[in-house]
């Protein structure tokens, strides 16, 4: 779920337009009307993120992938499943804090209605991340991709278990 959020946040930070969005990030800040002055200053704050951002989320997609490689169901690499899933929760946290101080900059160039105009797209994006509709507006959404399995099993029978009367 919070990889979902992050993900939503990254697009917002890249121009693209939002996965649920009616509008795009650029439309919205368009919509703002920011002077010359807020401009360079918001393009200067975008810039200063998008390395630091960009590293993040190639780190995480090669953990995922190096994770979906291990076979859960062997005991020697549940130590190792466990390490990338640690290492994902860190980036994670670091998306999100890198996520926050971009956010509170660019907050800092607005003024107080643009400021709530933005927290408001924002909160509104991150919302629509979190639970998105299978409906849009250009139609239905694709299905999601099968999530991997675990890797490491919540709950696994012992030998010899059985089920009740059988």
């Amino acid at each position: 779920m919070i990889s979902r959020l992050l993900l939503a946040l990254s697009v917002l930070i890249l121009y693209a337009p939002s996965l649920f969005a009616q509008q795009s990030y650029g439309e919205f800040e368009r919509g703002l009307n920011l002077s010359d002055s807020q401009k360079i200053q918001v393009d200067g704050i975008k810039r200063r993120y998008m390395g630091e951002w960009r590293s993040l989320n190639d780190e995480a997609a090669r953990k995922r992938l190096e994770l979906r490689e291990i076979d859960p169901n062997r005991p020697d690499q549940r130590e190792r499943a466990q390490r990338l899933q640690n290492d994902l929760g860190r980036i994670e946290a670091s998306r999100q804090r890198l996520f926050n101080q971009y956010r509170g900059e660019v907050s800092g160039v607005f003024n107080n209605e643009q400021r709530g105009r933005f927290n408001r797209f924002t909160e509104q994006e991150t919302r629509k991340a979190v639970r998105p509709s299978w409906t849009g507006p250009s139609g239905p959404s694709p299905p999601r991709p099968a999530r991997p399995a675990p890797a490491v099993p919540r709950y696994a029978p012992g030998p010899g278990y059985r089920m009740h009367g059988r």
